[in-house]
C-alpha cells in the first residue's frame, strides 16, 4: 500500500490563453459588398467624367445629340418643324469647325434650308446658322393639248 500513502502530484495551473475570435464576417462581407458594388459604380463614373471632359474640348458632330438639341431650340423657336435624321448632311469637319446642312420639308410643298456650322470661340464651342426658305415648286408646264381637228381645218 505504498501507493496509498503516495500523495497526489498537484497538476500544474491551466494558464487562461487570450484567444482572438474567429475574423469577423462583417468585414469580409462588407469587403465583397464594395467589390461587387462599387468598382462598377467607379466604372460608371469614370465613363461620365470622360464624356463630359471630351465634350469641353470637340465639337460636336452635325447627327450628334448635342447637335440636335441645340438646333432643334433654335427651329422651335422659330416654330420650323421636326428634324429628321436622314435630312442631316455633314459638309466639312475639320479641327476649327464642323460644316451641317439640313433641309426640312414644309406642309406646302417648299423647304426649309438650315445651314448650321459649330467652331471655337475661345475655349467655348459655338453654333452659327442660316436659314432661308425655299418656296413649293411649280409643276413643270405641260405643252397644251392640241386637237387634231384643229389642225386639219387651216388646210
Amino acid at each position: 500500500m505504498a501507493a496509498d500513502n503516495q500523495t497526489p502530484e498537484p497538476s500544474k495551473p491551466i494558464r487562461a490563453t487570450h484567444r482572438k475570435p474567429p475574423p469577423a464576417r462583417s468585414a469580409s462581407s462588407n469587403r465583397m459588398l464594395f467589390r461587387l458594388i462599387g468598382i462598377p459604380a467607379l466604372a460608371v463614373a469614370g465613363v461620365l467624367i470622360y464624356r463630359g471632359v471630351q465634350e469641353r474640348f470637340t465639337l460636336p458632330d452635325c447627327d450628334s445629340t448635342r447637335a440636335k438639341s441645340t438646333l432643334t431650340n433654335v427651329l422651335n423657336e422659330m416654330k420650323v418643324g421636326a428634324i429628321a435624321d436622314a435630312a442631316i448632311k455633314t459638309i466639312s469637319v475639320d479641327n476649327r469647325q464642323v460644316v451641317c446642312n439640313l433641309i426640312l420639308p414644309t406642309s406646302n410643298g417648299g423647304s426649309v434650308d438650315v445651314d448650321y456650322r459649330f467652331f471655337w470661340q475661345g475655349n467655348k464651342p459655338t453654333m452659327k446658322y442660316s436659314i432661308s426658305l425655299k418656296p413649293p415648286q411649280s409643276a413643270p408646264a405641260s405643252p397644251r393639248q392640241t386637237n387634231d381637228n384643229q389642225g386639219a381645218g387651216a388646210r
